[in-house]
């Protein structure tokens, strides 16, 4: 008799098991309904702090008030593996009903796994009856115009948000005033400087080792981008000349493979100096800390100051045993004898625009419930409590943020910022790669910019590339749209909406294909260019 043996019957063994726990999870929701009788409404997001996650639950329980056969599910996913995650949801057919849109999520194909809710958002939201906005078209009780979740590939738009954000630093009042003797904050870059100085004093003569900002890569990322914004908006004026500045990314890249500037200008040079300077500031290690470590070192008292986005302020204010304060980002002024030159003046910020927007996934199994759902959460009543529970900036017209707020409201005085070299995805990975050349102990922004410029040809070249082959992608994705929307006008001749949006979707499909080839054929000439030499 043959002998079976012990790997053959445990890889059979596991194998069976994860086949039961498969049908388990794809049986779990309809099981459910079946056994309470109620319908459950699933949604997730990658917000973890605890005053979103506290105020989503808030308006999931008015929710369920007003519908008692419907039970809410929040699922609150890392943002690390959102992505992985929720393409798994996706693929595997069983994803929650409402899925909040970004980090990579879809690649950026929304039509493929989200149902457009274009033709909804040009009526009013029921939920604002009897109130302000009553009769109000859904999409314009947004302050942004529902932007943030219009696709303008397809023209369509897929989802709405609650979520919005600003940067700001915060500061440790008391800490402030023991190294200080005042809690006047910085308003400008020298003074920062100047304050820097003064913590390491204090350093040596209490024996501390107390750092200026709590750093981590994604506030480094942040923090770096302001300043240096302001080094390079003269230089965009110089290589957008008709239009003046901000010059898009992609023209921005274009123009160094064309040879319109270099790593010799006065701001490339001058920023890297400034991006130095601010990395000298940043607690050690702060280019492979996590966010969490950051604010973690910020709570002890390790730290003076935190760069954060104001969405994820409620969590650090409350946790922290001392006084919080909120400040802009200081910038340098124009009078600053070595970063004043380069400046047109103060960076202003855009107006608060919304992102992560819920999209219903196509695979939802009360499509119609979704959308109820998110008309509810984004009606003005709802989104004022969000706004109070989670401390967010409110995303709906008519409302008054928290007064502990107000600082995050965005500051409209002053000019665009500058490009970077932080502008797509193999850039920004030689950037990556190369910014400890910053940071101390080495800080040379020479041997930084020698370095980024031995790889920053290939590299921005591989990203303009992608950039004319997602350009025709797009245009040959809308195409079956545009097709379907002429047939179903044949029908309907009197229906002015959907006339104006195919001459809306026809004006774009054009725009997108006439850049991609003027794109190409400047790369071309470059590519030309450069074998010739």
């Amino acid at each position: 008799m043959p002998r079976v043996s012990l790997r053959l019957v445990t890889t059979v063994s596991l194998v069976a098991i994860g086949f039961y726990i498969s049908i388990w999870r794809v049986a779990l929701p309809w099981w459910d309904e079946k056994s309470n009788g109620k319908i459950t409404l699933r949604f997730c997001h990658w917000q973890l702090e605890p005053g979103v996650r506290r105020a989503l639950d808030a308006l999931s329980r008015d929710y369920e008030a007003l519908h008692p056969n419907v039970r809410v599910k929040q699922i609150a996913i890392p943002g690390r593996i959102y992505r992985q995650w929720g393409s798994t949801q996706l693929v595997g057919g069983q994803p929650p009903d409402l899925m909040q849109i970004g980090l990579g999520l879809s690649r950026g194909l929304f039509f493929d796994d989200f149902e457009p809710i274009t033709i909804h958002v040009s009526a009013p939201n029921p939920y604002n009856a009897g109130g302000p906005l009553e009769g109000v078209t859904w999409r314009k009780t947004f302050r942004d115009g529902m932007r943030g979740a219009f696709d303008a590939k397809t023209m369509e738009c897929f989802g709405a948000s609650l979520c919005n954000n600003t940067v700001r630093i915060l500061c440790n009042r008391e800490l402030l005033i023991k190294v200080t003797g005042s809690d006047k904050f910085p308003t400008t870059f020298a003074e920062m400087r100047q304050l820097n100085e003064q913590l390491q004093v204090y350093n040596q003569e209490q024996g501390t080792a107390l750092s200026l900002i709590a750093g981590s890569r994604f506030s480094a990322l942040i923090f770096f981008r302001n300043p240096a914004g302001t080094q390079t908006q003269k230089l965009a004026t110089r290589l957008n000349p008709l239009i003046d500045f901000p010059i898009k990314d992609k023209d921005f890249n274009l123009a160094y493979l064309e040879g319109a500037w270099d790593f010799d200008d006065p701001a490339i040079q001058q920023g890297a100096h400034l991006t130095s300077e601010a990395a000298q500031m940043m607690s050690p290690g702060f280019a492979q800390a996590e966010g969490d470590q950051a604010h973690l070192r910020f709570a002890q008292g390790q730290a003076l100051l935190l760069v954060l986005s104001s969405l994820q302020a409620t969590g650090i204010i409350e946790g922290s045993p001392f006084e919080v304060t909120i400040h802009r980002i200081p910038q340098p002024k124009l009078s600053d004898p070595d970063y004043g030159p380069q400046m047109h003046g103060p960076i202003a910020e855009a107006a608060l625009r919304t992102y992560g927007a819920f999209g219903i996934s196509r695979s939802s199994r009360h499509p119609e419930l979704a959308l109820d759902f998110l008309r509810f959460i984004t009606s003005q009543e709802s989104c004022r409590k969000f706004s109070r529970l989670s401390r967010n900036l409110p995303t709906v017209i008519g409302i008054e943020p928290a007064e502990e707020m107000r600082p995050f409201l965005p500051n409209m005085q002053g000019y665009p910022s500058g490009p970077d070299l932080k502008t797509s995805s193999e850039v920004i990975a030689l950037v990556e790669q190369t910014r400890h050349l910053l940071a101390p102990p080495i800080s040379s922004p020479e041997q930084y910019l020698a370095t980024l410029k031995v790889g920053i040809r290939d590299a921005m070249h591989t990203d303009i590339s992608r950039i004319i082959r997602g350009n025709f992608f797009s245009v040959r994705l809308v195409e079956p749209s545009i097709g379907a929307n002429i047939q179903l006008a044949n029908t309907q001749p009197d229906n002015d909406e959907l006339i104006s949006k195919i001459s809306i979707q026809l004006g774009a499909q054009t725009d997108i294909e006439a850049t991609a080839y003027c794109t190409q054929m400047r790369l071309r000439k470059v590519d030309r260019t450069f074998r010739s030499q």
